[in-house]
């Protein structure tokens, strides 16, 4: 009897969350229909409504067609809904959507997904995390957001798990292990949808793993290929490392590429070689890091690359996006980097074609014809004995991992930049497993300040540059409402015309911005989402390490802003 009324129990609460659920279908327009397919994923840049890749589109411009909201009046726009995630530390992700429905991560790794019209929740999903993961992480325990696609979303974990959830539910599909977090692996970017893979990279060169990209199949896990960022004995490139420092040799791959249909060219980027500040354990140019890859997407075979910071001292974590454009004739990749240069590469060869100066630098004296650095050593060498004061740019850049943003119809880039030096010496480490091995003896940050900066990608003339007082720690949105919006470790969430740089509004969200501005339609509405929550690496090195120390006691924070136009 017991077990009966237990059945109909259970009975009754499945009929009442499958009521629930059909009920909220009802409510919201649209839900469960348009599942993400390769045909939406493909047209990303043309479809106006929704945002459903890491820069809104395979070429990772984060530039909207969306107008309704410009420099007309832009100063009414207001806070529509805000959703707090329950959670402090960096906020590193970015509003998806898809036909009316936002997913969303937060520190901690959590999902949310939400109305995109209210902000009231759908579903969420908590991914449990072992207790000894922080002594494992460089740089917080941040994510970069979901990859809808198939009926899925698609989430990777601190603890190198790739997780399936149904899109419609949140719960469960596969939960695939992919890499080792005890090694000092993790997982904090958001995942591509590509032709039936999700791909992804690890982080984690800060440990001295061996850095890597990979894909699974999208329906099952299973993994596809696997592409090792550091050449071991054997493959092209190995003979850049001395001795077996390639088993050290870092190169994370933790920002999501770039894909040209037409070409078939996966473009991902690579970070710094392991250990961070010692070169001379590691003499040769220490091949892939601090480059972009072109991968064959099917088999992640490598087809050229381009590298930025050869035999790199200075943690010039070369991982920055990359924006593919098309600049008259000329096929493009455009990419600034932490070590201070904005640079245009053919995409379709890798062939250097300029460099010009986002900063300072000093570190360097040019770039050779080939876009090769000229080191200025042994001036601004990393060395044991001495510290070496004053490199320019520091190891934040130049630019930062927040994306840039660009307008194909303008051929401008918009850029937010560090003005920031710093003093750096080296020490001799020996490798342990699971532990951090940058072989720096010291670290220090001067007090610096940001910049926007307007980029004309056919010249790399600056357009324009707005100065901010602190480093520019956001990701960038474009518009063809002629607007810009960035944020800063201030709180301030802003908008600027594209063609000057005036600042033409400005909202205070109460706690840094360090994740990404994205836009999106419903019912005819534009919104603009952003997520506000200052903290980790942001907070710790940069701010209260001394690159802007008035900002020590800035305040944390967790929540996403959505704005739209007020109505009267």
């Amino acid at each position: 009897m017991i077990g009966l009324k237990k059945s109909v129990l259970s009975f009754l609460a499945g009929s009442l969350g499958v009521i629930s659920l059909l009920i909220f279908c009802v409510a919201v327009p649209g839900y469960g229909q348009n599942v993400v397919n390769d045909r939406m994923l493909l047209n990303a840049d043309k479809d106006p409504n929704n945002w459903l890749l890491y820069g809104r589109d395979y070429a990772s411009t984060r530039h909207s067609p969306l107008n309704q909201i410009n420099i007309n009046n832009v100063k009414r726009l207001v806070p529509k809904w805000v959703f707090q995630f329950g959670y402090l530390d960096g906020q590193d992700s970015e509003a998806i959507v898809n036909n009316g429905v936002l997913y969303i991560t937060s520190s901690w790794n959590h999902v949310f997904a939400l109305d995109a019209r209210t902000g009231n929740m759908i579903w969420r999903y908590d991914h449990p995390l072992p207790e000894d993961l922080g002594k494992h992480l460089c740089c917080d325990v941040v994510n970069r957001g979901v990859a809808p696609y198939r009926g899925k979303v698609y989430f990777a974990t601190l603890d190198e798990h790739l997780v399936a959830l149904d899109a419609k539910t949140g719960k469960v599909v596969w939960d695939k292990v992919l890499g080792d977090y005890t090694y000092g692996e993790s997982f904090t970017l958001m995942p591509m949808a590509l032709r039936g893979k999700i791909i992804v990279g690890t982080s984690g060169a800060e440990y001295g793993i061996r850095g890597w990209i990979a894909a699974v199949d999208a329906d099952t896990g299973e993994l596809v290929w696997k592409t090792y960022t550091i050449p071991g004995p054997g493959e092209p490139g190995n003979d850049t490392w001395k001795g077996e420092s390639w088993k050290y040799g870092g190169g994370s791959a933790w920002i999501t590429g770039s894909y040209d249909p037409d070409l078939n060219i996966l473009y991902w980027p690579v970070g710094n070689p392991g250990p961070d500040m010692d070169r001379h354990i590691r003499e040769g140019d220490n091949l892939y890091t601090n480059s972009t890859l072109a991968l064959d997407p099917d088999t992640g075979k490598i087809k050229f690359y381009f590298q930025y910071t050869p035999n790199d001292p200075y943690d010039f974590d070369g991982v920055n996006e990359v924006i593919l454009a098309d600049v008259g004739e000329k096929k493009v990749w455009l990419h600034a980097d932490r070590n201070g240069y904005f640079y245009s590469i053919d995409r379709t060869n890798g062939k250097f074609i300029y460099g010009v100066p986002l900063s300072e630098i000093n570190w360097a004296k040019g770039l050779d014809p080939s876009g090769r650095p000229i080191m200025n050593w042994p001036e601004k060498d990393v060395h044991f004995d001495k510290v070496t004061r004053n490199i320019s740019p520091s190891l934040e850049g130049g630019k930062e991992w927040h994306p840039m943003a660009y307008n194909p119809k303008k051929g401008v880039a918009y850029v937010p930049t560090f003005q920031l030096t710093m003093d750096l010496q080296a020490m001799r480490q020996e490798w342990k497993r699971g532990e951090l091995y940058l072989a720096a003896k010291v670290l220090e940050y001067h007090p610096g300040y940001g910049s926007l900066v307007a980029i004309e990608a056919a010249t790399g003339k600056t357009k324009w540059s707005w100065n901010n007082k602190s480093p520019m720690t956001s990701g960038v949105l474009s518009t063809d409402g002629g607007l810009v919006f960035a944020g800063n470790p201030e709180g301030e969430f802003m908008a600027f015309n594209d063609e000057t740089g005036e600042l033409l509004w400005k909202f205070q969200t109460g706690s840094g911005i360090v994740g990404n501005p994205t836009t999106f339609s419903v019912d005819g509405k534009q919104y603009i989402a952003v997520p506000s929550g200052l903290g980790g690496w942001m907070g710790w090195a940069t701010l209260g390490q001394g690159g802007a120390p008035w900002l020590k006691t800035a305040t944390k924070g967790g929540a996403l802003f959505v704005f739209g136009l007020f109505e009267e």
